[in-house]
């Protein structure tokens, strides 16, 4: 963890140093991470979107052999070896959670008191947006792709739907972290929420050109 921290806190300094602008360099430090785990996170959705796939096989397999055991069982083992390889992308997944941590950690631990041009109302990126601009932006962002199977085009089949009650507790969750928190973790949040956003709409319309939909 502290090579990552380390060698991440060097990159976030040459970007400032080429920018000039903490803001934009913790945008771009933060997009370029995203975009070097992403093989990652889309292996981890698809193999969680086959997980799903399989277990609504076998529940189908119950329903077709609930007559004839051995069958299901020859059947059953079929799935649990694709299951299997599957269940590896989620755990590939996992690799990218020590990265996002450090990421985090440089972020907030940065030395540097300065503003920056994206939020001319703040003068330094260490302290709270007192417009609360950033939070309220930050939740929007954040829950923008749960709300993607509101678009027809978008939806995918038999995916879970979002509670309502999940849907509000998510919004105070996103409201109490960002609240009191420097502007410059703010725009690291805003903008990996982005980057996921364009991540989920690409993984949907993967889902649906390969017909794992």
């Amino acid at each position: 963890m502290n090579i990552i921290t380390s060698e991440l806190t060097r990159l976030l300094n040459y970007i400032f140093t080429l920018t000039g602008d903490l803001g934009i360099a913790i945008i771009l430090l933060t997009i370029l991470v995203r975009l070097l785990i992403l093989p990652i996170t889309l292996k981890q959705k698809i193999s969680l979107r086959q997980q799903q796939l399989l277990s609504k096989k076998i529940e189908e397999l119950k329903s077709k052999y609930k007559n004839n055991k051995r069958k299901f069982e020859i059947e059953v083992q079929k799935y649990y070896r694709q299951s299997a390889k599957s269940m590896l992308g989620c755990f590939v997944g996992l690799l990218q959670l020590p990265i996002i941590s450090s990421l985090y950690f440089v972020i907030i631990r940065m030395p540097v008191e300065v503003g920056t041009i994206i939020i001319p109302w703040v003068t330094n990126i260490k302290m709270p947006d007192k417009y609360f601009i950033i939070p309220i932006i930050f939740l929007l962002i954040s829950l923008s792709p749960n709300l993607l199977s509101c678009i027809k085009y978008l939806k995918i089949a038999d995916q879970a739907k979002l509670q309502k009650s999940n849907l509000i507790f998510m919004s105070i969750f996103n409201i109490l972290i960002t609240i009191k928190a420097p502007v410059a973790l703010g725009i690291y949040l805003i903008t990996s929420s982005t980057f996921s956003l364009f991540e989920e709409i690409a993984y949907r319309l993967y889902v649906k050109n390969k017909c794992l939909n």
